[in-house]
């Protein structure tokens, strides 16, 4: 019998595809699940000339959400912490999208993202689903709308102490 799919799993083109470019290489993080998943399609490119969009993360500016940051992220810490979340970085972020080849004019930022970073295997789609309804839900008791939160697989690297370096 073949495992059960949850209905909030991205198919494996987008989990793969989706943050593309972000890293300057093909060692991007992977989705887990984006809260808009409903409302923003992530189409499989087709033809001969097929393009996978290419991402350019952006910092966060004077947006309601940076406004209410400090109130908000200890909640949402919170709410990690009661679900058990194994994170390693919460990241406000937007995504530059440039467009095709030769049309590059057609590039847009996309929303405010929410971007949590998750140790792989740690979770499921179903409870990144879970999670982000709360987080939406804080959010808006803070009168931030038309943000999205997004949960990557994110690998925990750490760099060699300097002082062990120097010996």
């Amino acid at each position: 019998m073949p495992p059960v799919v949850s209905k909030y799993s991205p198919d494996e083109y987008k989990r793969k595809s989706y943050y593309n470019g972000i890293t300057g290489g093909s060692d991007h993080p992977e989705l887990v699940y984006c809260s808009d998943f409903l409302t923003t399609p992530f189409p499989k490119p087709v033809g001969r000339y097929a393009y996978i969009p290419v991402k350019l993360p952006c910092g966060v500016f004077n947006t309601l959400l940076n406004h209410v940051w400090d109130t908000v992220s200890p909640e949402i810490h919170e709410v990690l912490k009661a679900w058990k979340i194994c994170w390693s970085s919460i990241d406000l972020v937007r995504f530059f999208t440039h467009g095709p080849p030769g049309e590059e004019a057609k590039g847009s930022l996309g929303p405010v993202i929410i971007w949590i970073s998750v140790i792989p295997g740690s979770t499921s789609s179903n409870t990144t689903h879970d999670v982000s309804q709360e987080i939406l839900a804080l959010l808006l008791k803070n009168r931030v709308e038309d943000t999205v939160v997004e949960w990557c697989k994110a690998v925990i690297v750490r760099w060699p102490d300097q002082l062990s370096l120097s010996a």
